[in-house]
């Protein structure tokens, strides 16, 4: 039976034209889709099987980067897709077996949180993919093993200028171990007469170092009056305490740690390891290979360098701030250095070499995995993956300093500070060398306190809230204030924050 419609107020000839059109419409999603040859072979294939998601045809050998067969560029495209990629079953994510054998759920396997993440992107992706990450992204570590808390809580970090922290650390290492061999030397010269130089690179103080040389030739460090740094004067830029000192170590550990996706030097490495091994138990024997975590290692240490907004807008980014927020901005960077932020978080630093290389042999060969390169010929420093931070990171870069190098507007010092009771950790933590294992000095290994962190850099804090290392600030108000308390021990006693007087300025 056919309706006729009569206009009307209510109903008028645009109506039904619309109710044609959508019964036109109704008509051609019922009915078998007719498409040209031409349109379908554009349209995309799903699959009918299962089936992993790694997105290379073949792992990335560290053979072919060694041969200069993956450059820059291939090395960078194959770590972005790594880095975002959402890993399967198939390909290894995630655990079933805990290192003591115990079998468990993929993903909540090796301590209260975690594996639990897919990819790396997972994570770090506000404000931007690779950057940052929200509090859900947190990592919840387990340092005493019992797997009961209280926990401590890590915040997932932007990874936006980790490369050039890491060329910074190379060359404030070099500095400081050159002072400290100089004044061997002095020593050296007059026996029985100790000699103490102060340590301080780019501008950051790292407080002094003592040595003695007996008439029998034997040398005494002392390292009593050593601030913010290791006894072995390896600046270590990575990770909220310090404790890292390449960004290999942050990517070979995280992939490990938060996704189970486990490298093969992870596998070497253990009593009897051999690439075939399956430690964790997922039926999946090569998850990531080294060639792989130099891929990811390039990609992110090749990211942008966070800048201010005012640099920004000269570089067409973003809109200029007016000329009464231009004010405002002035007025706070004064204030920030009168009451004494710049003293740690140090507005600016200057570095000579520009190129990245991993694997290297800059720092005094302290920021390569010397244990992975007797395992693996092909991870060599003499052929490593390289990059310029001024040509090839992505944009924004780095700002290019008149005559060579370039200037790093990093608002950090690479050291290390107490920041009071409040915001220490449970227990005193470990700091690790290039291979990811902890390090001694004279033969006991290298502990950092609880309530010693390294100066977060300020170059992205717009955009990475929530803040501090396990998200407790909201707001950058309770960031500052969370650097001391209200009734805080007396100055020199233990448990008082190093930015108390700052904090109580602000």
């Amino acid at each position: 039976m056919t309706r006729h419609l009569r206009a009307s107020p209510l109903f008028s000839i645009a109506t039904v034209a619309v109710l044609l059109a959508w019964g036109a419409a109704c008509e051609r999603a019922t009915s078998t889709p007719r498409v040209t040859s031409e349109a379908a072979a554009r349209l995309p294939k799903l699959a009918l099987d299962e089936a992993g998601a790694f997105p290379l045809a073949a792992h990335v050998e560290s053979a072919d980067i060694a041969s200069g067969a993956m450059g820059f560029e291939k090395l960078f495209d194959a770590g972005d897709r790594l880095f975002h990629t959402n890993f399967t079953g198939l390909d290894g994510v995630g655990v079933l077996v805990r290192p003591d054998g115990t079998k468990v759920n993929r993903f909540a396997p090796l301590g209260p949180k975690g594996p639990a993440a897919q990819s790396c992107g997972e994570c770090h992706n506000t404000p931007e993919g690779s950057s940052g990450g929200t509090a859900h992204a947190s990592a919840v570590r387990d340092l005493a093993g019992k797997g009961t808390p209280p926990f401590d809580v890590r915040a997932a970090t932007s990874v936006f200028g980790d490369g050039i922290l890491q060329l910074l650390a190379q060359e404030m290492t070099e500095e400081l171990q050159g002072i400290r061999d100089a004044a061997t030397a002095a020593a050296k010269a007059a026996p029985g007469t100790p000699v103490r130089r102060d340590l301080v690179s780019k501008g950051t103080s790292f407080g002094s170092i003592g040595v003695t040389v007996g008439a029998n030739g034997k040398e005494t460090v002392d390292v009593s009056q050593l601030a913010g740094i290791d006894p072995d004067l390896v600046v270590r830029p990575m990770g909220w305490k310090g404790d890292a000192p390449i960004v290999r170590n942050i990517t070979t550990f995280a992939s490990a740690g938060a996704m189970g996706m486990i490298g093969e030097e992870i596998v070497w490495k253990k009593p009897g390891g051999d690439q075939l091994r399956d430690l964790d138990g997922d039926g999946v024997k090569r998850e990531l290979s080294v060639g792989d975590i130099t891929a990811m290692t390039i990609y992110t240490a090749a990211q942008e360098t966070p800048t201010d907004v005012v640099h920004l807008a000269t570089l067409g980014y973003v809109q200029m701030p007016s000329a009464d927020e231009l004010t405002r901005i002035d007025a706070g960077r004064t204030l920030f250095a009168s009451i004494g932020c710049a003293s740690c978080h140090r507005p600016e630093m200057s570095l000579t070499n520009t190129r990245f290389e991993e694997p290297t042999l800059r720092g005094n060969g302290n920021y390569y995995d010397a244990a992975l390169a007797k395992l693996d010929t092909h991870y060599d420093p003499k052929h490593p993956a390289a990059f310029d931070i001024l040509k090839d990171a992505q944009a924004p870069r780095a700002e290019a300093r008149d005559g060579v190098g370039a200037t790093i507007r990093l608002y950090g010092d690479l050291k290390r500070h107490r920041m009071g009771r409040l915001l220490a950790d449970r227990a005193d933590d470990e700091s690790g060398g290039g291979d990811g294992e902890t390090v001694k000095f004279n033969d006991k290994p290298i502990t950092i306190p609880a309530d010693q962190f390294l100066t977060a850099e300020l170059w992205g804090v717009g955009n990475t809230g929530p803040w501090l290392h396990d998200n407790r600030a909201g707001t950058l108000r309770e960031a500052i204030l969370f650097h001391g308390e209200d009734a805080p021990p007396e100055a020199g006693k233990p448990g008082r924050s190093e930015a108390q007087e700052s904090r109580d300025a602000f």
